[in-house]
């Protein structure tokens, strides 16, 4: 079932339909994790505080939805497709290089998963 971002959360900066509404709750919670606004990760900023938390979102948007990456880059402030490959790339280059990240993608990780998992009361 493909749900409007807005009609799932009002104060969404996305505006348009995506076939997976899981998208919103990766968002929200990289954002979350890094202390950031959902709206600062769809900007076309390159300052550091940004970049790292845009790569893990689309990242894990990449590996948890059945967005296409035209779609997630459309997500992620009108990026292309190949923007969002390099991300999940440049993401899991980190993961192996540095386990600091690691363990920060993992704590992540888990949050996501009891957000799938755990049926909202």
């Amino acid at each position: 079932m493909s749900l409007a971002l807005v009609e799932m959360r009002p104060s969404a900066p996305l505006r348009y339909r995506v076939s997976d509404p899981f998208v919103v709750e990766v968002i929200t919670s990289v954002a979350a994790e890094f202390g950031l606004s959902e709206r600062e990760m769809m900007t076309h900023s390159r300052d550091h505080r940004l970049w790292k938390p845009r790569i893990a979102a689309m990242y894990y948007a990449r590996l948890l939805t059945s967005c296409s990456l035209p779609e997630l880059g459309r997500v992620f402030g009108g990026r292309s497709h190949t923007t969002v490959l390099r991300a999940f790339r440049r993401c899991r280059e980190l993961i192996d290089a540095d386990p600091v990240w690691a363990a920060r993608m993992d704590r992540l990780l888990v949050k996501l998963v009891e957000r799938i998992v755990v049926p909202k009361l």
